[in-house]
């Protein structure tokens, strides 16, 4: 086995970002396209529906029916998707979930596949509280999602193919 120094490791990487950077100023191909996650969209995003308020934390969600979706891209990458739902059954009471999921993107054009690597579920249920606790997702839970997106205006337009994460976001 080859061993290289650190001076000439530090050479090639510079040498590969360099490539990947002249290849994008020289074919014109955006950042995003070469698996970069573009700058206006890096952030936190996410929007509520009914009554519900933004919520990545379970014990700030506030009671009620609704729910918020948002997400948390980093410039490398890194992504935070958190589903938080919450409903209230008359004479039954508070049933409420959050399903938080951590991984990367990878952007080209204006396609985002999210890549979940951990994630877990957890449920409040006053109705069946065999169905309350906190779970982790399996390996074969976490699959490659792909999003469609694009800026209008101030805010960011989602949509994917089962829904769950379409929407009109706006920052946090």
């Amino acid at each position: 086995m080859l061993r290289q120094s650190g001076k000439r490791q530090r050479h090639i990487g510079m040498l590969l970002v360099a490539a990947a950077t002249g290849w994008a100023i020289i074919t014109g191909v955006p950042a995003e396209s070469a698996g970069l996650v573009p700058p206006e969209l890096v952030g936190k995003w996410g929007f509520a529906v009914a009554i519900g308020e933004y919520c990545a934390d379970f014990n700030h969600c506030a009671p009620g029916s609704g729910g918020s979706i948002s997400f948390d891209f980093k410039p490398d990458g890194r992504t935070t998707f958190a589903l938080f739902q919450s409903g209230l059954v008359d004479g039954c009471g508070q049933i409420r979930s959050l399903e938080l999921k951590d991984g990367r993107i990878k952007v080209n054009g204006g396609t985002i596949v999210f890549t979940p690597s951990a994630g877990t579920y957890k449920s409040v249920n006053d109705c069946r509280p065999d169905l309350t606790g906190t779970w982790k997702f399996d390996p074969s839970d976490l699959k490659p999602v792909s999003h469609h997106w694009r800026l209008e205006g101030g805010s960011l337009r989602i949509t994917d193919s089962s829904g769950e994460a379409s929407g009109v976001y706006s920052r946090r």
